[in-house]
């Protein structure tokens, strides 16, 4: 029975531990949220494996005393608010760090007592789904010193797809105006760069759908980061650049919002 539930518990933290994600890296919302639920219910079933003993012991340490089930209740309490928390235009990232900070105290008893500890195999699987959480926020559990969390939302995804798509509007029009005052300009090499900056804006279009829908779009976010930097390096070497330098530097500030977002230098 004991052997069943080593193996149960390892599929908990290699397998369930990661949600339907819409693609490998970064998760869909739906997905974090449902990933800190089970951080949830896999510190509960560390706490119930836990020796009543230890439950109920008080520790005496350089920092002063632990009292194990405050511990337990403070440290609820944290992965709640960050349930909470999270969602709409909320990545809750404070309270993330919050969870990865305090399971630190409890990581640093199991890790001492070792693995023939009641509880230590379910803590484990916690740690596991820990590491999995950090991982969405550009962090890792055990957290590394001074670590700074950070993750941007589906919402923001979707406003940043949203603003490139009309920045690119404008700058279609701006820039096809600006090429037919320059007469040296071929008219297919001027229809061509117009319409590069049109593909951008319907790349974006595209990626919006698919992080609404939450289906895959890492794909879709690298064809976007190399067409807008097709488009600047051509209208960059262009008689139109000086016309248009302020509607084809608004497309840096979004698009920097959905690279950092999927993990994209």
């Amino acid at each position: 029975m004991k052997a069943i539930n080593t193996i149960v518990l390892a599929l908990i933290a290699i397998g369930a531990a990661m949600p339907a994600a819409a693609q490998p890296g970064r998760l869909y919302d739906k997905d974090v949220k449902q990933l800190l639920d089970q951080t949830k219910q896999s510190y509960e079933r560390y706490w119930d494996a836990l020796d009543n003993q230890v439950k109920n012991t008080t520790f005496k340490g350089p920092a002063g005393e632990f009292i194990v089930k405050r511990i337990d209740e403070d440290y609820r309490k944290t992965i709640d608010t960050a349930r909470e928390r999270f969602g709409g235009n909320s990545s809750a990232g404070t309270e993330v760090t919050a969870i990865l900070r305090e399971a630190g105290r409890t990581q640093v008893y199991v890790d001492e007592k070792g693995s023939a500890m009641k509880g230590a195999s379910e803590w484990q699987a916690h740690a596991t789904l820990l590491g999995q959480l950090a991982a969405q926020y550009g962090g890792t559990y055990p957290p590394a010193a001074n670590q700074v969390l950070s993750r941007h939302t589906d919402m923001e995804v979707v406003s940043a797809a949203t603003a490139i798509e009309a920045y690119s509007k404008q700058l279609a029009g701006a820039l096809e105006n600006a090429l037919k005052k320059d007469k040296a300009t071929p008219e297919a090499a001027r229809k061509a760069m117009v319409a590069d900056v049109k593909r951008v804006g319907d790349t974006a279009k595209q990626l919006g759908s698919a992080v609404k829908d939450a289906k895959p779009a890492t794909a879709q976010v690298q064809t976007l980061a190399d067409q807008v930097k097709k488009v600047q390096d051509a209208i960059g070497a262009s008689s139109a650049a000086a016309a248009v330098t302020g509607q084809l530097g608004r497309l840096n500030a979004p698009l920097g919002v959905i690279t950092s977002a999927f993990g994209l230098k």
